[in-house]
């Protein structure tokens, strides 16, 4: 029996779901996580999630996209990153290497659950975490997963 994939959203997949936008990528990255949620939801895939996720959702200033995104992310999430000291450390070597704090912290959760996928919006961080042998995640874009 095959293996499902492990995916792991980072926040601003899930913020990107509520954004207004006419910008045709935008439109186009929330269908594609649309998609992948939904088809989680039948089984195609494992997403995993961390408290870094629910850290950064409620930073949100609007209480009803606040409760909406967090609602919607437990709901997808089939498990979490407990932090670790390995992690904390893992995400302090990913910021030497040029990653910021909480896009680090992302990365060293999606690899503590072994995901294959981190999905991200944030074109920043896709440039830097996709460099060769940086991560044995792949980070990209929702488009192209």
């Amino acid at each position: 029996m095959n293996r499902k994939l492990i995916i792991y959203l980072d926040t601003c997949c899930y913020s990107r779901l509520f954004d207004v936008s006419n910008q045709i990528d935008m439109i186009k990255e929330a269908g594609r996580i649309r998609y992948i949620i939904r088809d989680s939801f039948f089984g195609k895939y494992t997403i995993v999630g961390s408290g870094v996720v629910i850290t950064e959702i409620r930073k949100n200033p609007n209480v009803k996209e606040r409760r909406e995104t967090e609602r919607l992310y437990n709901i997808t999430i089939s498990d979490k990153a407990k932090a670790s000291a390995q992690s904390i450390l893992r995400a302090a070597e990913l910021v030497s290497k040029g990653l910021k704090e909480m896009d680090a912290l992302h990365l060293a959760a999606a690899e503590s659950m072994g995901a294959d996928y981190l999905l991200t919006v944030d074109k920043e961080f896709l440039k830097k975490a996709s460099r060769p042998n940086f991560t044995t995640v792949k980070v990209i874009n929702p488009i192209l997963f």
